[in-house]
Parts: structure tokens; sequence; C-alpha cells
């Protein structure tokens, strides 16, 4: 029988570029997913995570481990940090989506842009990059841009309004850091947009889902 991933997010996007890629590398990994579609609000409308919305991740957590999942991989930045806190309390390994990019963030230097369009993934996408920098002996300074109008426009179903606002961005602070940092999952699309950026441009899609692939032995 093959390894078993369970994906916990807090949207449907992108879900099927996640079999797609996964599949594709392990083909007969076992995918499942818990979703939790109001979570993201729920933070947002708090400013923090609430008690029911670490609650509702540790119960996602445990379930994943009933189901038997060799792997359980968190996806929403924004509550990376109550993720890594419920890792050290359940058997099965839970990891981050966003752990990856962080260390190589880390790795690219000092001077690190954080973009992100919803206010609640800042502090826990600096957590991981401050950690990250310590722990190759460095202190990383990090500049945070919030994009609301972004998320507004995701909001509203204008995806190429989100997308064209977060590519001039990104385009504004090219060669001004050591590397920009897409905080969510789901700025992938804008990629290929963005492959002549003298700055490298980090998204954890690729490396985290990679990441998760040679931990279950690919």
């Amino acid at each position: 029988m093959g390894k078993h991933i369970c994906i916990l997010q807090t949207s449907f996007a992108k879900r099927d570029d996640t079999i797609e890629y996964l599949k594709s590398r392990m083909p007969d990994l076992r995918i499942s997913f818990i979703t939790d579609s109001v979570m993201l609000e729920d933070v947002r409308n708090a400013g923090a995570p609430t008690a029911s919305v670490r609650e509702r991740l540790m119960l996602y957590a445990l379930a994943a481990e009933k189901m038997g999942a060799d792997l359980i991989l968190n996806t929403c930045s924004t509550v990376g940090d109550v993720a890594d806190d419920i890792a050290r309390i359940i058997s099965a390994p839970l990891v981050r989506i966003d752990a990856p990019m962080a260390r190589q963030a880390a790795s690219l230097g000092d001077n690190i842009a954080l973009i992100s369009t919803v206010e609640t993934t800042v502090a826990p996408s600096r957590n991981i990059i401050v950690r990250e920098g310590r722990a190759l002996g460095r202190e990383i300074n990090i500049s945070a841009f919030v994009e609301q109008a972004a998320w507004e426009a995701l909001s509203s179903g204008d995806t190429a309004l989100h997308n064209r606002l977060l590519i001039e961005r990104i385009s504004d602070l090219d060669g001004k850091y050591d590397a920009v940092v897409m905080a969510q999952v789901s700025m992938r699309a804008l990629l290929p947009e963005l492959s002549g950026m003298k700055t490298p441009v980090l998204c954890s899609f690729y490396s985290g889902l990679d990441a998760a692939l040679q931990m279950l032995g690919l």
C-alpha cells in the first residue's frame, strides 16, 4: 500500500493542482484533504487565531492521524504557528508547507521582502523566516507588504486584478531585497509572470510539496 498524506487547508483553491503535482511524482500516493473554509475568515475577523481555531486545527490533525496519514501537511500560512504547536503534541508528523521556503529565504540574505494579501499572515510567516535565520546564525530583517486590495479583488472573483496588483508590487521590489517571499501558497499562479526578476521570488507550493514527498520516501 502506498503512503498517505493528509492536507489541512482553509480553501478549496489549488486542490486539483496539488493532486496533479503529487501524483506526477508519487503515483501510488493516497491524498486526503480536510478543509475548513471559514477558518481564515475567523482569524481575520479576530486579528489572530482564536481558541476555537486552535481547537479545530487540533481536531483536524487528530482526525488525520486516525485516518492513518503518514504525513500531515498544513497549507495555510496564517495558522502556521498554531500548526507548529500542535506538531509537538501529536504522534504523526505535521509540517508546514512554507517551512522549506522560509529556510531558502533565510539562506539567501538578511533583507527579505514578505508580501501577502491578509495582515494575519504576516506574523507567522515572519516568525518562521526569523527562526530559520537564527538556525543559520543570522538575524533576518523582514519588510512586510500587505496588499489588501488584492485580497478584496480575489474575494470578489476578480483573479486578474488580484494577480496584476501583486505582480506590480513585487516588480517594484525587484533589486531592493535579497529575496521576495510570497506568503500564501495561492500566489503560485504569479510565478510565470515573474520569471524575469533579478531578485529571487519564492513560493511555497513546489518547495513545500517536494519536501513532503521527500519525507514520504520519494
